[in-house]
């Protein structure tokens, strides 16, 4: 599949002419020098391997580094651009920060992607204390700040992994938004290098009241309605992308627990959501986009749209 830059000025063209696709331009990796980035360093690479882009590793130099920890983490990087075949980078910071220092740690990842001219960070967002996560994580800052897309690496269970070759794939579509960026990543993920016989699913999350039959919903005209556009639309996705979605809908009650349960009858690997760019304050995510993300027991990868998009 040839890979064609979006330009975003350009004359106006019908909307299923638009290019579906990203540029070779280079990912940004933000990296603590600690284990729990691997989910995060094999996302960048399986992009960049499909973008044909190189990395740009970038720590911010505090003072809970060790040398140990340093070698360690870069020797996870090097092993892992090789198996991508991957060009890559590292920088770190000439300035040495307090570790809770995440104001100036988050600002500059986001000066670094925009020196850099990065197209996107592709970066993990852990969960944290309660106090941390009531401030904001570094994470929620740069996906506020940043100029360029920010996908956010997530997982509420330390042992959930991102593989090289997922063999299912679900692009969750909540509140009927159709994030075109989400299905491109889903499509990187699947691409003739990393895993070509993965399955893709797109499913469109209805949430229904709790007096509501899900049968008598799933009989109305309405949800046939819904049923045939939300086709349309993957159909769509499936001409641009050369790669076939099968589209599903879900009705459900509690989001966060009846996604999560689909998903895992399901054995899919990993959950690719779009999201709104966040405001200045307030949570980074919607609830019910926490909710999958809590209740899932896979990585969940979150497309946040750069700031002036």
């Amino acid at each position: 599949m040839s890979k064609q830059k979006v330009s975003e000025v350009e004359r106006p063209r019908r909307k299923e002419d638009i290019e579906w696709g990203w540029d070779n331009s280079p990912l940004l990796l933000p990296l603590a020098y600690e284990p729990r980035e691997e989910n995060a360093i094999v996302a960048a690479f399986t992009i960049a391997e499909y973008c044909g882009s190189k990395v740009l590793v970038y720590h911010v130099k505090n003072d809970a580094d060790t040398e140990a920890a340093r070698e360690k983490v870069l020797k996870l990087v090097d092993e892992h651009a090789k198996t991508f075949k991957v060009n890559y980078e590292v920088e770190e910071s000439s300035k040495m920060v307090d570790a809770d220092n995440i104001a100036y740690i988050s600002r500059s990842i986001v000066e670094a992607a925009k020196e850099a001219g990065c197209q996107a960070i592709v970066m993990s967002a852990h969960r944290e204390s309660f106090l941390r996560e009531l401030l904001g994580r570094i994470s929620d800052r740069v996906a506020r700040k940043a100029d360029t897309k920010v996908i956010l690496v997530e997982s509420a269970f330390k042992g959930a992994r991102i593989t090289h070759q997922p063999k299912k794939i679900m692009v969750t579509i909540l509140e009927n938004k159709f994030y075109r960026d989400a299905l491109i990543l889903a499509a990187i993920f699947t691409s003739t290098l990393s895993a070509p016989s993965c399955e893709l699913i797109a499913v469109n999350v209805l949430k229904l009241p709790d007096a509501t039959p899900i049968d008598a919903v799933e009989r109305s005209k309405v949800f046939r309605a819904i049923e045939r556009e939300f086709a349309h639309k993957v159909a769509s996705a499936i001409a641009s992308l050369g790669r076939l979605f099968t589209p599903r809908i879900l009705p459900v009650r509690d989001i966060g627990r009846d996604v999560a349960s689909f998903a895992s009858d399901e054995g899919v690997e990993l959950i690719i959501m779009g999201s709104d760019k966040p405001g200045r304050i307030g949570p980074v995510l919607t609830k019910d986009e926490y909710a999958i993300i809590k209740k899932a027991g896979c990585v969940a990868l979150i497309v946040i749209p750069p700031k002036n998009s």
